[in-house]
């Protein structure tokens, strides 16, 4: 992944997706300016029936390892309330955001 993320720079994009494990030496290798978007997060409380996903991360360990952008899906669009979901979620990225 990391020399996939390298050759990507060097041939103008401006980031790249990968997971959470990975987020963080991407980031050091590349720099803050390269965009780096993590895809199946999961956050602690979330249970999803079926999860086909295994390389998870919550969103705070995403953002904390050099994710500039999260994709939730099914913990939003399965929860029982998806808007409170979405509120949770949010307020985890605050509370570690404001933490730096």
């Amino acid at each position: 992944v990391l020399d996939r993320a390298v050759r990507a720079q060097n041939s103008g994009c401006a980031g790249v997706v990968c997971s959470g494990e990975e987020a963080k030496v991407v980031k050091q290798k590349c720099g803050t300016s390269f965009k780096i978007v993590v895809p199946g997060i999961r956050p602690e409380w979330a249970s999803v029936s079926g999860d086909d996903q295994s390389r998870i991360a919550t969103p705070s360990q995403a953002i904390r390892d050099g994710a500039d952008m999260i994709v939730v899906g099914r913990p939003i669009r399965n929860a029982e309330d998806p808007r409170e979901a979405a509120q949770k979620i949010i307020e985890e990225i605050s509370i570690f955001d404001n933490s730096k």
